[in-house]
């Protein structure tokens, strides 16, 4: 399945091919993850999220366009799944990411050439990072995270989210703000070289 083009493996889907769409899990389910988990803040919620995501997927194939990027389509179930559970949770309080870090629920990351010290001070720094952007409202979260996180261009938001390009290009700037305002003291410990 590995061959064939995302087109051609949902045509083979909706034909009654359900290795076929196993190749399409398979292909795209690390980028889900990333995205809920960047979003979510939380391993196990990302994972249940990945799960749902691919369910709807399969159960809307038959109006996804072939001429669009299957993965651009996921994106915006996924953002939307996760802005859904975003709301819900709005009172009720999430797991902080030193629970998730504690119970040693983070995302494995690459094996890294570089010292204890360097790898802590690194590890440090996403983590303030990361609770930057966890602590950005909703709107402003998500485009930060597809943006920065996941590389996806202005247009390609923009389509997922179902909002001018504009609009996205607004809460890039304001999240940037914000977020510059809240790490200050990060960015000037990292060009301080401390």
């Amino acid at each position: 399945m590995e061959q064939h083009n995302d087109a051609e493996l949902v045509r083979l889907t909706l034909c009654g091919n359900t290795a076929a769409y196993n190749g399409l899990v398979q292909r795209y389910q690390r980028p889900v993850y990333n995205l809920a988990y960047r979003m979510l803040g939380n391993a196990e919620d990302a994972g249940d999220l990945v799960q749902e995501t691919f369910l709807r997927a399969y159960g809307a194939l038959a109006s996804f366009r072939q001429d669009a990027s299957f993965l651009t389509w996921l994106y915006k179930i996924a953002s939307n799944l996760c802005i859904d559970q975003l709301r819900s949770r709005k009172s009720k309080s999430a797991l902080s990411l030193n629970v998730e870090l504690e119970e040693g629920r983070e995302p494995a990351a690459d094996a890294r050439e570089s010292s204890p010290e360097d790898r802590a001070v690194r590890g440090a720094v996403q983590d303030v990072v990361q609770r930057a952007i966890m602590n950005l409202p909703e709107r402003y979260r998500v485009v930060v995270v597809m943006r920065h996180l996941q590389d996806m261009s202005v247009e390609e938001i923009a389509r997922v989210l179902e909002m001018p390009t504009g609009t996205v290009k607004t809460h890039l700037f304001r999240a940037r703000e914000m977020l510059r305002g809240r790490l200050a003291s990060v960015l000037e410990m990292e060009t301080d070289g401390k």
